[in-house]
């Protein structure tokens, strides 16, 4: 099966970040080493400079072009998730990986769909997710569903991977790996534009700014935070795709790191091998359970990532 990682990067922390994810592929992938990867620059606007372009060609991977419009230019993910859309049918592989660029690999990943069609690791807490009826975030899915056209009765449920909540199925957008030629990533682009159009904003009310991978999420990026999520699970859905759950140790959500702490030590979480570090990169290392030395994490991979972690600092 022909595999392709894709992952985006726009000048400044993204071209930064997608730089050692492609660094850590090629140094820690594994049988995924020498794998196809394609890194997909949405806005000519914020263009990576020349000394990123000839590392990313140093590196044996592509920088695709691209001129995304998105509809709500104020919340970073739509960007993704309309260059994903237009990326996919171009593709000629079987598989296409979708990392988010605050990711990194320690050692080989877990990227196998087996019989799945699409592969990712539920959310972190439930945040925007609905546990059903009485949630108050419950409208909002059922309103989504209405303008997606899909069967709200019919998302399956999932637990979240650190409350371990019960939820309508809703997957952390930092990993998805799915079979080429299902149109998944499309069709999420579809169902997003259709959300924004009918106005459907899952934290109408939110007026403060936090901290992510990229950097601050504004006020108004913040009152879309997750819609992209629920987009993706809802296209899973319409597309009737089956999914392979994926164990923390992929995708693992590294800002939560001491409430899984308990599932690493008693080895329900096995050896971490992708990491989701979002801003935690650029706190003081000593806040860095990697480079602190904490359990979990392969240990030939630790001295590389504290040598080219400190340049996020």
């Amino acid at each position: 099966m022909k595999m392709e990682l894709i992952l985006i990067a726009e000048s400044g922390i993204l071209e930064q970040q997608a730089i050692l994810l492609c660094e850590s592929i090629r140094k820690f992938g594994g049988r995924y080493g020498e794998a196809d990867i394609k890194v997909l620059q949405p806005r000519g606007e914020k263009s990576i400079g020349q000394r990123g372009r000839v590392r990313f060609q140093a590196l044996g991977a592509q920088v695709v072009e691209m001129s995304i419009v998105s509809p709500c230019p104020e919340y970073g993910t739509s960007y993704r998730v309309f260059a994903c859309g237009q990326y996919e049918p171009t593709s000629q592989a079987d598989c296409l990986v979708f990392m988010d660029s605050d990711t990194v690999l320690l050692s080989e990943p877990d990227f196998e769909l087996l019989e799945a069609d699409v592969a990712g690791r539920p959310v972190d807490v439930k945040g925007m997710c609905t546990s059903g009826d009485d949630d108050a975030m419950d409208s909002y899915w059922r309103d989504l569903c209405h303008v997606c056209g899909v069967n709200y009765d019919l998302i399956p449920h999932v637990t979240t991977t650190v409350e371990r909540a019960r939820i309508k199925a809703s997957y952390n957008g930092g990993l998805t790996i799915v079979r080429n030629r299902t149109g998944l990533f499309a069709k999420t682009a579809d169902f997003f534009r259709r959300s924004m159009l009918a106005n459907l904003v899952p934290w109408p009310d939110r007026n403060s700014t936090f901290p992510t991978g990229h950097g601050m999420v504004t006020a108004e990026g913040g009152r879309l935070w997750g819609s992209a999520q629920a987009c993706l699970s809802l296209a899973i859905s319409a597309l009737k795709l089956s999914v392979r759950v994926l164990p923390p140790s992929q995708n693992f959500p590294l800002h939560f790191y001491r409430d899984l702490l308990p599932e690493i030590e008693n080895g329900a979480i096995p050896l971490i091998s992708h990491v989701h570090y979002h801003h935690v990169f650029r706190s003081n290392p000593h806040d860095n359970p990697i480079l602190a030395g904490q359990p979990g994490f392969p240990v030939g991979s630790i001295e590389w990532l504290s040598e080219r972690a400190a340049e996020f600092a």
